[in-house]
């Protein structure tokens, strides 16, 4: 069914969900404004899987992205982190904070409930899945694909899927490392998040469309759309003065969370760079980017301008329209929540990946971002049968 799929000859539609821990309700409740547009009785799609090709996510967007393509709807899949979120948070026992801040039994138990020992190459999945770890033991980012073309996939397709979810989900101080054996051969994964695919919308267009990678799906901004939810991000500013007095575990959460958040920003100006985003959507992204001093999209004809300098004037905008590009997400700050109507969530308290204590103020969150930035006119273009 998926080498089906991935042959058809309509434009293709892929589904990018970045990690943030709690956050993920962020993400969830953008998606069920997704699902809302798409899953209606006049349409041929019932759930997200239906109508995306490929879905991929890093850490808490893992599981997200391996539920939908299993067909749960939105809803049920953000009551896991309404009713199990402080769960699955459970602290260990003073002595194992050491090594972990929480217990991973609860989230390892929640994981086994929804996907049971299906593996990576299980019939149950309904569209094309990646989830993004990062292999400790070889220091290498590892991408789980369960395309049947992928090189991997015949030594990767038996591996349970709630275990490489798991290991995408291991960020370190917070939950420990997984392991998992590949070839008779044991290796200790983390949270995918260590890396710079904590948004992982890059490597799922080059997974996507690099013939080497199985799939070879055709580029242009009119057979490719590629949507990409975030789950917020903050500029991490350490008050003057209070750096010198952080000590060893206060840097290590400290380096963690600044690693995921410029990953996520730097992932989305590499894609700025090659999508065409609406204008409302790209004007909105450039304001979050300038806010964190990252160059904004109105420098970007000018690099693609220099890029073609003596070529046929048609090709400076080719960069631009490799695919279109849509990205829902919001910096957490109080001049941004303010205009969301949001200035009673404090942006320091909902910043951490294990704000359990803050799931009313995410749902807020969540609520507002879809409010202003999800529309239906974003999926015009993209709403060919499978047939066509």
């Amino acid at each position: 069914m998926l080498l089906e799929r991935q042959q058809l000859t309509r434009p293709k539609r892929i589904l990018s969900i970045d990690g943030g821990g709690i956050r993920g309700i962020i993400a969830a409740k953008v998606l069920l404004k997704i699902e809302k547009i798409i899953c209606r009785p006049e349409t041929p799609w019932n759930c997200l899987a239906d109508y995306f090709d490929f879905m991929g996510g890093t850490s808490t967007g893992s599981i997200l992205a391996a539920a939908l393509a299993r067909g749960m709807k939105v809803q049920d899949v953000l009551s896991l982190y309404l009713d199990h979120g402080r769960e699955i948070f459970t602290e260990n026992w003073f002595l194992k904070q050491f090594w972990s801040k929480y217990s991973s039994r609860p989230l390892e138990k929640k994981l086994k409930e929804i996907f049971g020992e299906s593996p990576l190459g299980s019939e149950d999945l309904k569209t094309l899945l990646m989830i993004v770890t990062k292999n400790a033991t070889t220091a290498h980012n590892w991408f789980f694909v369960n395309s049947p073309n992928n090189k991997f996939y015949p030594i990767n397709r038996d591996l349970p899927l709630w275990q490489l979810i798991r290991a995408s989900t291991a960020a370190p101080t917070f939950f420990p490392p997984q392991t998992i054996s590949i070839n008779n051969q044991s290796y200790d994964f983390i949270d995918g998040g260590m890396s710079m695919f904590n948004n992982p919308t890059f490597q799922l267009f080059l997974e996507a469309t690099k013939a080497q990678y199985g799939i070879g799906w055709e580029t242009g901004q009119d057979k490719l759309l590629l949507v990409s939810v975030g789950t917020g991000f903050s500029s991490n500013v350490i008050p003057p003065g209070r750096a010198k007095q952080y000590h060893l575990i206060d840097w290590a959460k400290y380096a963690i969370s600044t690693l995921m958040e410029d990953a996520n920003v730097q992932q989305n100006f590499l894609m700025s760079l090659i999508g065409n985003s609406p204008e409302e959507l790209r004007s909105q992204m450039s304001r979050e980017l300038a806010s964190l001093s990252i160059p904004t999209f109105k420098e970007l004809p000018e690099l693609a301008s220099a890029a073609w300098v003596g070529l046929d004037r048609d090709r400076s905008s080719y960069l631009s329209n490799l695919l279109s590009y849509h990205r829902y997400t919001v910096v957490f700050s109080h001049n941004r929540f303010a205009e969301l109507g949001l200035s009673h969530i404090d942006p320091k308290k909902v910043a951490a990946m294990d704000c359990v204590d803050e799931i009313p103020a995410l749902l807020e969150i969540g609520t507002a971002i879809a409010q202003e930035q999800v529309r239906a006119e974003d999926f015009d273009k993209f709403l060919h049968a499978d047939h066509e």
